[in-house]
Parts: C-alpha cells; structure tokens; sequence
C-alpha cells in the first residue's frame, strides 16, 4: 500500500492565502507598506502555484495507481476475499471522499488565490496611484523643503550680517563712548581750569577794586585844582614871554628886509622849519617881515606860542622820550579805555606814568625845549647871533625862569595821569592855520573883532577838557577852560593901539 502524496492542509492554506488578512494589513500599514505587501503576496503566490498543481499531479497520479492496484488485487482475491471486498470499498469510497474533499479544498484555494491575486492586482493599481499621488505630494513638500532650506539658508546669511552689522555698531558704540568719556574729561579739565582763572580774576578784581579804593585819597585832585595849575602856569608862560621879549634888542631893518625877510641860508632854513612846527607858517611870515626894533608885541606873541605848544606836550607825554614809544603807551592806553571801564583805566594810565619816568634817570632836560623855541623865534625875527652863541646865553641868564616852567609842565603832567582817574583831563590848544571856533576857542584880544572864517595864528594860553565814559561805552567831552588864541585881526588891533600909546622912551623924551 502506497503512501498519499503530502496534500496540504485547507485550514491552514486558508490561512495563510485567505484575503480577508489584505484589508487589514491594509488598514494597519501606512501607504508605503501596503503596496510592499501586495507586491509580496503576489509574488509568493506565483511562486506558490508550480508546487500546488505538481501536487495536484502526484495525487491524480497517485489515484490511478491505487485504482489499478486496487483491480489487480480484487481480481485476484475476488473469490477468497470477497467477503473482504466490501469493507476494502468502503475504505476505498472513504479515502475516495476524502481525496475529493481535498480536490475541492484545494480547488477552492487556488480559487481563493486567483481571487486574492486578481484583489491584489486592483489594490496593487490603486496602491500605485496612491504612490504616484504621494510621490507627487511628496516631490511638492521637498521642493517646499528646498526652499524652505534655501530660505533658512539667507535668514542665515541675513542673520550674519545683521550679527557683523550690531557687532561693528556695538564697536563704534564703544569707541564713542570712550571718546565721550575722553572729550567729558577734557572738558571738565577746561571748565575746572575756566573756573579756577575766573576765581582767580574775581580775587583779582577784588584787590584792585581794594587797591583803587585806597588810591582815592581825600585830598585828590579835582578839576577845579586842576584848573588852578593851568592858569598858574599860563601866567608864568605870559610873564616869561614879556620879560624875555624887552631883553633883546633888534637893529632896524631896511625896506628890502622888510618886504623879503633876512637872507635865507641852509642853517636859517632848518630855523625856520622848527619854528613853523610850533607856530604855523603865517605867524613865521609875519615874524621874519616885521621891524622889531621899536616893538617886541610880535616876539612876546610868538614867545608865548612857542611855550605853550612845549607846555601842552609836556602835560600829556608819558616820559618825553622817543616819540615812536609815546605813540606806543598811546595806542595800548586807547584800546584799554574802549575795553575797560575809567576806574581801571584810569588806574592803569596812573600806575604806567608812574612807573615809566621812574625810568628815567635823572631829571629830564625839560628846559632845552623852552630855550630851542626862544632861540628859533630870535633868528626868525632876524636878531643878530650865531645859534649856539645865542642858545648858551638864554640857557645862562634865564635858567631860573625856565626851570619854573618846567616844574609847572611837570606837575601839571602828574597831576592830570597820575592823581585824576575818575575822569580824562586833557590840555587843549588850538592847532596854527585851523578856523576861529567860538564854541571851542576864546580870543585873546576882546576888543577886536574876529572876521568870518578867520584862522589862528598860535594859541597864547592853555585850555583844559574833560571826558567821561558813559554806561553805554561812549564818550562825554566838556570844556572846562577854552585857549586863548591870537588872530591876524587881534594881532593887528594889537599893533595898533600900540602905535597909538606912547612908549616908555618917548614918554621920558616928552
């Protein structure tokens, strides 16, 4: 007896081919799976359908085998076995059964399988397109990832510039602030030094304040003292004048003489050009034309004149020295008045006076001034005498008089730079050759008549002014003393009435 083929078991071919396991397979994986899975499944079952139909095979094979088997032994135990031959046929219809229900089975799971396959081949479509859906999707999320990616990447370059940009800020930042804190403490070095000089000045000004204070003495001199000086020392330039005037005497001069003037040599060139720096050229004229012999009006006039332009400069120079160094202490006085207030000017004017002709050793030779004008008068007027001959003889026999009007020069000097600082006293004359001014001007002789444009010859006695400075900066000026001044209608009313009286020769002839 044969063994049967090895058929395999329904129950467990259903199992493993039946479809009702796809859908939830399905159901479980994800989409990616689920087309692996189809894929699998049918491929195992292709594989699969060789063995089962060689199955199949060896068990039909195996059939007739037994068939024939089965005829060869009934034929030949059919008359001693017949009794057997029933159960033998039952067996046989069992085994008949049994390998129909197997053919059935079998048949049903190959069903089973092609069904399955013929699902798998529609799920394995619909999986496909599915595939083909979410590879699209997914070729659109990548490409949302490329720029996504591509995005991030110029946030990031953004990011680093911005990051390079805050760093170099925060750099400039700081080096700002370290400027800052350098220009803070330079500036609060300025302010501290700022503020130490003006506490510096404020003390400063405190003690000059103090020291001005203590300058004003009681007894200082007023402007009425001041005037006092000038009338004292017009007086003595007047009284110098006369006296000196009757000690010469001068030779008549001819006709020719009195029309043309002494000769002109080069030494009486220079004479006359002194003489006119202080008297003007009209009244040097009218000296070297008139005959002096009988009158000496014209000499005491111009002897007069001559002092006076002496005494006024001697009033206001600082220390008579080099006329450029005068004019110097001139200017730099000037833009302290504009600049300063008169308490502090004029104690500067006061303290530089001072102390400049301190400088000056000895007294100065004042007087020499006094006796070059009578010197350059004589020769204008033509008196007969060598310069130096005529100038030892003044110096010699006037020495006294001259030496008082240096004093008064001199103390008229102090007096208006050194002791007034309140104000600005000022001598005042009247230049030779400028209009008669009323206002400004008085005429020495007040019987003549002074014609319309008239101009001055010289100026025979000393004026003064005074000016103040104002809150606003500027200037006050008030004449406290007009000069007396000569002109050609005074000089001739002079003459005049001169020829008229008597001299003291022809009264004692008489």
């Amino acid at each position: 007896m044969s063994a049967a083929a090895p058929i395999l078991p329904s129950d467990t071919t259903a199992k493993i081919f039946t479809s009702d396991s796809l859908p939830q397979a399905t159901e479980k994986t994800s989409s990616s799976s689920v087309t692996s899975y189809i894929v699998t499944f049918v491929a195992m079952a292709v594989l699969a359908l060789p063995f089962v139909a060689k199955a199949l095979r060896r068990h039909q094979a195996s059939k007739k085998g037994k068939d024939k088997t089965r005829g060869k032994e009934d034929d030949e135990s059919q008359n001693g076995h017949s009794g057997e031959q029933s159960d033998r046929d039952s067996e046989q219809n069992g085994q008949n059964s049994t390998t129909t229900q197997a053919e059935a089975s079998l048949t049903k799971s190959i069903e089973d399988q092609d069904a399955g396959a013929s699902a798998g081949v529609h799920v394995s479509e619909a999986s496909r397109d599915q595939t083909a859906s979410l590879e699209a999707e997914l070729q659109a999320l990548h490409a949302r990832l490329q720029a996504a990616e591509t995005s991030l990447a110029d946030a990031g370059k953004e990011k680093h510039a911005l990051e390079a940009a805050l760093a170099a800020r925060v750099q400039e930042l700081i080096e700002t602030r370290a400027q800052l804190g350098e220009e803070n403490t330079r500036l609060m070095a300025e302010n501290r030094e700022a503020l130490d000089r003006a506490q510096w000045k404020e003390k400063e000004l405190r003690e000059s304040k103090a020291i001005l204070a203590a300058a004003r003495l009681e007894d200082r001199l007023t402007d009425q003292a001041v005037l006092v000086l000038i009338q004292a020392l017009n007086t003595e330039i007047e009284d110098t004048a006369a006296y000196l005037a009757h000690q010469f005497e001068f030779e008549p001069k001819s006709p020719s003489e009195s029309e043309a003037g002494p000769a002109e040599s080069e030494d009486m060139a220079e004479v006359y050009e002194r003489t006119t720096e202080i008297l003007g050229p009209a009244m040097v004229e009218i000296l070297r034309v008139s005959d002096h012999s009988d009158d000496q009006t014209i000499i005491r006039i111009a002897f007069q004149g001559g002092m006076i332009e002496y005494s006024r400069w001697m009033s206001t120079s600082w220390f008579f020295e080099d006329p450029e160094d005068e004019q110097l202490l001139t200017d730099i006085y000037h833009r302290i008045r504009m600049g300063q207030d008169q308490a502090t000017a004029g104690r500067w004017r006061a303290l530089t006076l001072s102390h400049v002709q301190e400088l000056i050793h000895g007294e100065p030779e004042l007087g020499e001034y006094f006796v070059d004008a009578f010197v350059n008068v004589l020769l204008t007027a033509g008196f007969a005498s060598d310069p130096s001959t005529l100038h030892e003889l003044i110096s010699a026999r006037f020495a006294d008089r001259i030496l008082r009007l240096v004093r008064l020069a001199l103390g008229l000097n102090k007096a208006i730079g050194a002791e007034v600082t309140a104000c600005e006293l000022k001598t005042l004359s009247a230049t030779p050759g400028v209009a008669f001014d009323p206002e400004t001007m008085r005429d020495a002789i007040v019987k003549s008549r002074a014609e319309p444009g008239e101009t001055v010859l010289c100026t025979c006695e000393l004026g003064l002014t005074r000016s103040d400075k104002t809150a606003a900066g500027g200037w006050t000026r008030r004449i406290l003393l007009k000069p007396r001044v000569i002109m050609p209608s005074g000089l001739d009313h002079l003459l005049d009435s001169r020829q008229a009286t008597p001299t003291k020769t022809e009264k004692k002839e008489a």
